[in-house]
């Protein structure tokens, strides 16, 4: 299994899309089972020629070497999702930022991922989309293919309002240095917490409750595995404002299935350290 990581080059995709990673396997057996765990991003991949299956905790990829391309997309999920890709696996995978892929799609988030997992046809009706499929999959070189994947993203890149309101609210949501509650985040925005909430709800899918919680443990994950200062699993906690230890392991316990512990020990990182598993031997 080889897996390259690239950067958006365009100063437009940079602001929504963190990183771009293809996946490749050649050997029909190929075969890779593992966890994922709640995350802010949005990861959004794209498979050469595969079929699926998706159940409420487990998202199947069987790849062919012949047949159409698939797309699937996750939205924030909140329990551990087990994956498992089979076959000559040949995928991209987009993680935009968190509120970024509403750029790039012609309708709310909530209506085109409404499930933890599902598959992407909102782009099936645009023209040209097939042509840059046929494009990008005519050609094994990994630059080139970063070359029409930007292309085809900004040709779908789209602006409004409320989506600079919503990426506003996310930096405060994420500024774990700089704390306020959700309530305060409204008041700036000059919205009543329920409309705060619904608009949330629109271009997220998940509550501000529910992605704080995320977004939380996404920075304690980062400051364990990539910041030197914090050796402890308190100084984990109060790093990202988890300020009651008991509740700590708990938020844990349910995103990953596991105590912190067990699970700094049990996971991997991939894709530039950008991806977090826990692989399932077999």
């Amino acid at each position: 299994m080889d897996i390259a990581t690239f950067y958006p080059g365009h100063k437009t995709l940079k602001a929504h899309i963190d990183y771009y990673y293809f996946l490749k396997a050649d050997s029909p057996d190929f075969q890779t089972t593992y966890y994922a765990f709640p995350n802010i991003a949005v990861p959004l991949s794209i498979h050469r020629s595969a079929t699926c299956e998706i159940t409420d905790a487990c998202t199947q990829v069987q790849a062919l070497k012949q047949g159409q391309s698939i797309a699937l997309v996750q939205r924030t999920f909140q329990q551990p999702l087990l994956v498992k890709l089979q076959g000559p696996i040949d995928k991209v995978t987009i993680c935009f930022k968190p509120s970024g892929f509403s750029y790039f799609i012609p309708q709310p988030f909530s209506i085109i991922a409404p499930d933890d997992s599902q598959l992407f046809t909102a782009w099936e009706g645009i023209p040209g989309y097939q042509a840059f499929l046929d494009r990008f999959f005519g050609t094994d070189d990994n630059h080139e293919r970063v070359e029409h994947l930007e292309s085809w993203l900004l040709a779908q890149y789209r602006h409004d309002p409320a989506y600079e309101m919503m990426g506003q609210a996310i930096a405060w949501l994420s500024d774990f240095d700089n704390p306020c509650t959700i309530d305060e985040v409204a008041e700036r925005l000059a919205l009543t917490i329920r409309s705060f909430n619904r608009l949330f709800l629109k271009h997220m899918n998940i509550s501000p409750v529910a992605w704080k919680k995320i977004a939380r443990f996404r920075h304690s994950l980062k400051n364990k595995l990539f910041n030197a200062q914090f050796r402890k699993l308190t100084e984990i906690g109060y790093g990202s404002n988890f300020y009651d230890q008991s509740y700590f392991i708990k938020v844990y316990n349910k995103l990953t299935g596991s105590n912190p512990g067990a699970f700094f020990k049990s996971v991997e990182k991939l894709a530039d350290d950008h991806l977090i598993f826990r692989f399932v031997k077999e």
